[in-house]
């Protein structure tokens, strides 16, 4: 398995590079003298302890820690510190070796350097992906002194031959002569290919386990490219891990990368510049002050009536009586009642679900807007025009609406199960989920699930994302599921909804489970358990105390302001979609609303709101902010927010088509009275408090020509009711607005980068496709350099930016655009903790130089790897 993998890739990732067979060829020239501040680690006879009766890594961790305290190499446990770098990743390295070692947090606790040899013959499984180790090398370090000793233990795990001997032997001198400080052979250094380009080791450790890593898995993808690295005499090739850890490149080294063949001049340019960034991150990567379930942990021997291994999903734990959703047997006839009967009933169920769909959307959307994605693309599936054009013609030929809508969908669904691509594969969950929902809705008296009214928990044999969105609200404290993985979208949404969820128990284990029985579901320890015992029961109520504690732990921080250590304050915003969102801002700690989605106001209704509607509306929503910032984004309709009332043409592709400020501009009427509203809305308020936080943003803004359009019509419409001057602000969502930038600076007030489109029409990826939404990430470099233009822009005409779309809630990615000088991050009410929580832990200087690095990067990889997070975020 390639080692710390799981850091920056997926399971299928990594299976794919560990069978990568191993290339490198390592050559060196006789040593050097050693840096005065590096002095090779020996290998002592009682540092080697042979024939080790251990059966599991925990074992092996915790015998590793007693020696390394008994040798002094530690001043304390550091069991933990093993255990917390192996939850982070495997340190499985090669042909049955391991070489555990602690987190950087760690180091304190470390002496002097040295190692602790553990020989298990009988061999010990390490990993999830079942490697095998036989010999584990435990290692202290304090700071670059053991790089020495990791030359020569790749060259013996290179050698498998030598890897088993050393597993198997029964004389200690023997594995202290193969890990002793001796340089290995030298030989003739490799001369470097044509193409080459030099960088500076800057990670504190040097070019180690994780840096190496990182390095030869984006080597591997320039898969006809030949990549090496030299660090003075010493050569590897790049695609090899073992080799980069063979060369010793240690802090301040300098390493020539270079290439010859079809990606040369990208991979060396990529290469060159993550290694000159630092590969080493872990310490700023470690964002958070606090995380509100560390800590928490599982029951420790659950027993119940019974005790349901499974899979976490969700984190938490919840304890109350259970409610099982049975799946309901529907019959659908084949036999159709005439086409037109049915084909009017088709259309009907389809123009319900869709309605259905976008208020399970709606209703998740506050709270989780990135998850509330996959319900917005279930509702493209439900406009599918090959979809619906399979079922209508199954219809024409005497079918039911219902038999024929199944099979059109049960079409779709078995193309999708012979792909290979998991990620393809995922969408038939989307299918089916849609697929039930129209049944359900062409034979209503079929169903009828009525959840109970007080505390449950939750089992069934499988959920569908809208059975799961549908759960918003309701008094459920846990989900448990026969079936499903963690990775499954009903996991996706029980995780941002904050419902405790173990999945994948084993098909039909809930078959004896009756109604209203106890039951915990406990993720920390990825189990259900029934009817628990008087122990288990008194254990999961402490520890459901302690969640709660840390979550009031987290709430109590949201309030706080976001300022970074070196003192630069960012605003935390809320992005709303309805009036009642408005109270969740103050809530959750929002600085105000950063975008008010007012299509809430026109996708719903009958016909056009009224002005005065209009009004009312805002105004519940002033009366809960005060005068705090509210950003109203004038009507974004169009794409995929269509309005029933209003005339708009089938256009092709409606993403490039009259959608936003164009569509307004197509109704002039429609796009005053929404102004007018605005305005006097403001006016209202200044004569109501004194004051007003009212700003006017126009969508989809791609040329200065529109902008000067919709400000004039503004100020016509401001003048006509002599009310108060209003910031204007426009969204950069299109890359053209981006590259004007400069200009439109003169004239705005505000800008509001709008990530979501913008990442769509910069990497011409439809972000509703279900085949595309994988890859249109937001760390690719080309968005990052237009959202770095719109600042500078900004900033020398002094205005301000925001981001707010979904990127702004990632972690990582908020640093990264503090790091480019946006100063407001609008994310939703959920998110506000979480997002001021990692900018109270960050200096902004050095999210500065970060930033700016990224910038020269190459790939989305590049740029990933140096801000990847160390915790799993779905």
């Amino acid at each position: 398995m390639s080692f710390l993998k799981r850091l920056f890739a997926s399971s299928e990732e990594q299976t794919e590079v560990a069978s990568q067979p191993d290339t490198a060829t390592v050559v060196q020239a006789p040593s050097p003298e050693p840096a005065p501040s590096s002095t090779p680690l020996g290998v002592a006879p009682e540092q080697v302890f042979l024939n080790q009766q251990l059966n599991t890594k925990a074992q092996v961790l915790e015998f590793i820690a007693q020696q390394m305290l008994a040798l002094g190499l530690v001043n304390g446990d550091y069991s933990d510190a093993l255990k917390a770098r192996e939850e982070k990743v495997s340190t499985y390295l090669l042909n049955g070796v391991a070489i555990p070692h602690g987190t950087n947090e760690a180091k304190a606790l470390v002496v002097k350097s040295g190692v602790v040899v553990v020989q298990i013959p009988q061999g010990l499984v390490w990993n999830e992906q079942g490697d095998v180790v036989k010999l584990a090398v435990g290692i202290a370090a304090t700071g670059d002194d053991h790089l020495p000793l990791l030359q020569k233990l790749t060259a013996v795990v290179m050698d498998e031959d030598l890897s088993q001997q050393l597993a198997s032997t029964n004389d200690v001198q023997a594995i202290i002569s193969a890990l002793g400080a001796s340089q290995p052979k030298a030989s003739q250094v490799l001369p470097d290919f044509e193409l080459s380009q030099t960088a500076q080791v800057v990670d504190e450790a040097g070019m180690h386990a994780r840096p190496a890593s990182i390095i030869s898995e984006l080597a591997a993808s320039y898969t006809a490219t030949d990549i090496r690295l030299r660090n003075g005499e010493n050569s590897a090739d790049a695609k090899s891990m073992a080799a980069i850890l063979a060369m010793g490149a240690k802090l301040g080294d300098s390493v020539v990368v270079s290439a010859q063949g079809e990606q040369a001049k990208q991979a060396v340019s990529e290469l060159a510049a993550m290694i000159s960034a630092g590969l080493d991150n872990e310490e700023a990567s470690q964002h958070a002050e606090f995380n509100p379930l560390e800590g928490l942990p599982g029951l420790t021997t659950p027993a119940g009536s019974a005790v349901l291994k499974g899979m976490a999903a969700s984190p938490g734990i919840a304890l109350a009586p259970i409610f099982v959703l049975t799946e309901q047997q529907q019959h659908v006839e084949r036999q159709g009642q005439g086409v037109e009967v049915e084909q009017a009933a088709l259309s009907e169920a389809l123009q319900q679900a869709e309605l259905v769909t976008e208020d399970l959307y709606q209703a998740l959307l506050a709270k989780a807007p990135n998850e509330a994605a996959i319900l917005k693309a279930q509702k493209q599936l439900l406009k599918d025009a090959s979809i619906v054009k399979c079922c209508e013609q199954l219809i024409a030929q005497g079918n039911s609406a219902a038999w024929s809508w199944q099979q059109a969908l049960a079409e779709q669904i078995e193309a999708l199960a012979q792909l290979s691509d998991e990620r393809l594969k995922a969408r038939i969950a989307d299918l089916k989920d849609v697929s039930q929902r129209v049944v359900d809705l062409l034979l209503p008296e079929q169903q009828a699930i009525s959840f109970p009214e007080q505390e449950f928990i939750l089992l069934a044999s499988d959920l569908s994302p809208s059975q799961t969105a549908g759960l918003e609200g309701k008094p459920i404290k846990g989900i448990a599921t026969e079936l499903g993985g963690p990775n499954s979208h009903m996991a996706i949404l029980a995780r941002a909804l904050g419902i405790p969820a173990v999945v994948g128990v084993g098909a039909d284990k809930l078959c004896g489970v009756a109604n209203q029985q106890l039951a915990i579901v406990d993720p920390q320890s990825a189990c259900l358990v029934i009817q628990p015992n008087p122990d288990t029961l008194a254990e999961a109520e402490r520890n459901i105390q302690l969640w709660q504690q840390m979550r009031e732990l987290e709430e109590a921080h949201q309030h706080e302001p976001a300022v970074t250590k070196d003192g630069r304050h960012i605003d935390v915003v809320c992005n709303i979609a309805k009036p009642s969102d408005a109270s969740k801002v103050l809530q959750h700690g929002g600085e105000g609303a950063g975008l008010l989605r007012t299509e809430f106001l026109f996708e719903s209704a009958p016909e056009e709101p009224s002005v005065e509607q209009q009004i009312e509306a805002l105004k519940a929503i002033v009366k809960e902010l005060g005068s705090r910032q509210l950003v109203v984004r004038t009507a974004d309709i169009g794409g995929d927010k269509p309005v029933s009332w209003m005339n708009m043409p089938h256009e092709d592709n409606p993403f490039l088509g009259v959608r936003g400020l164009r569509l307004s501009f197509k109704h002039p009427a429609m796009f005053e009275r929404q102004l007018e509203a605005i305005y006097r809305t403001a006016a209202w308020q200044v004569a109501e408090q004194g004051k007003t936080g009212l700003h006017i943003m126009f969508p989809m803004v791609a040329k200065m020509s529109e902008w000067s359009k919709a400000s004039q019509l503004a100020e016509q419409v401001r003048q006509r009711l002599d009310a108060p001057v209003l910031p204007l602000g426009i969204m950069v969502e299109v890359p053209s607005a981006a590259l004007v930038a400069d200009t439109l600076a003169k004239h705005v007030d505000f800008f509001s980068i709008g990530s979501n489109d913008l990442t769509q029409y910069t990497l011409a990826m439809d972000r509703l496709n279900p085949a595309l939404c994988c890859e249109a990430d937001s760390y690719h470099p080309g968005l990052l350099r237009l959202i770095s233009m719109t600042v500078k822009a900004a900033a020398a005409n002094g205005k301000w930016v925001g981001v707010c779309g979904n990127m702004a809630a990632d972690p990582n990615i908020a640093c990264l655009l503090v790091g480019l000088g946006v100063e407001e991050l609008s994310v939703s009410p959920a998110n506000v903790a979480a997002v001021k929580s990692i900018i109270r832990s960050v200096d902004y200087s050095k999210l500065q130089i970060k930033a700016e690095k990224a910038l020269q990067m190459c790939s989305s990889e590049a740029v990933m790897a140096m801000y990847q997070s160390h915790q799993d975020l779905v």
